[in-house]
């Protein structure tokens, strides 16, 4: 006789025992000696909550399954039970659960620890992509700056050469030559930050140069105004 075993969970007990093709299941008996040959014994025929599959004879072997409980403290015999082949006569030895006492293993997917060292380079690396993203910030400011400065400056010295710059304009250009010479300096020291030895868990911003007020920058305008 071939017994397959059917594990679900439960906290039922199942005792079997044999005596030729008669099985006795938690005291109920059955009897199969009239499964011939070829024979298939539908599982709709059996009346009982213990069987779990048909039942069949081949090559002389009586082969069934049983519906085989697991408990709380199920063991991996128990889980993945193999099947039970030439059983002998007599109480059925079947797979035990763990003792009671044992220590029950939860599943725990290390490959998903953020250990102190992956947090320490993760907040290097933002603050790196800050240091990076205020440099930028800084250079754009001086880009625009050194242009609107620029344009101004370049505006009045068409009007010195067409003889219609009044003093205050000429005033004016020498005062934007100056601020223009500051944001320079300033966007050239923007271009050192990143060798400074402390780049970029401390950088030491260059001081930024004072914007210059500009009547006749668009900047310097609203849109009422403009």
């Amino acid at each position: 006789m071939i017994i397959y075993l059917s594990p679900p969970r439960r906290d039922d007990t199942l005792t079997v025992s044999k005596s030729g093709d008669v099985l006795v299941v938690n005291g109920e008996t059955f009897d199969f000696s009239k499964v011939g040959e070829g024979d298939t014994l539908p599982l709709a025929a059996i009346k009982s909550m213990w069987f779990s599959g048909d039942v069949s004879r081949t090559d002389g072997e009586l082969s069934l399954t049983l519906l085989f409980l697991n408990p709380w403290n199920y063991s991996p015999e128990q889980a993945f039970p193999v099947p039970l082949k030439e059983v002998p006569d007599g109480a059925i030895a079947l797979p035990k659960p763990l003792p009671n006492n044992s220590e029950i293993w939860g599943v725990i997917d290390w490959s998903q620890l953020i250990t102190a060292s992956m947090k320490a380079k993760a907040e290097v690396a933002a603050h790196l992509q800050a240091m990076k993203t205020a440099l930028a910030a800084k250079n754009s400011t001086a880009v625009i700056q050194i242009s609107r400065i620029q344009d101004r400056i370049n505006t009045i010295g068409y009007g010195i050469e067409a003889g219609e710059a009044t003093p205050e304009d000429e005033a004016e250009q020498a005062a934007l030559m100056l601020s223009l010479k500051s944001w320079k300096a300033y966007k050239f020291a923007l271009g050192k930050v990143t060798a400074q030895p402390t780049w970029h868990a401390s950088p030491v911003w260059p001081v930024e140069p004072a914007i210059p007020e500009i009547e006749a920058s668009p900047m310097s305008r609203t849109v009422d105004q403009a």
